[in-house]
């Protein structure tokens, strides 16, 4: 499994679907998240989210994001096979 972290909204998914695989996770994270309002999107992977930062931009995810602390993002990290971040 690839922990892929994103931080930009402006990610490309077709260039990141070239590196994903169903078993990895992509998480949105700083002004990435704003992506989680977006149920139009066809994610190529799992999709999280860091639960501070849509706090912080009091934003409510869609249903297809998983919402995370940052206990969890690092087991993820710890536990993950690459660890990736991703900018266009």
């Amino acid at each position: 499994m690839k922990l892929i972290s994103v931080i930009s909204p402006s990610v490309s998914l077709s260039e990141l679907s070239l590196i994903c695989q169903a078993q990895d996770i992509i998480l949105l994270r700083q002004d990435a998240v704003y992506l989680c309002l977006r149920s139009d999107l066809n994610w190529p992977a799992q999709l999280y989210a860091l639960d501070v930062d849509i706090q912080v931009r009091q934003i409510t995810p869609v249903t297809n994001v998983t919402v995370i602390n940052a206990r969890r993002w690092v087991e993820l990290s710890i536990n993950a096979e690459q660890n990736l971040l991703w900018q266009n």
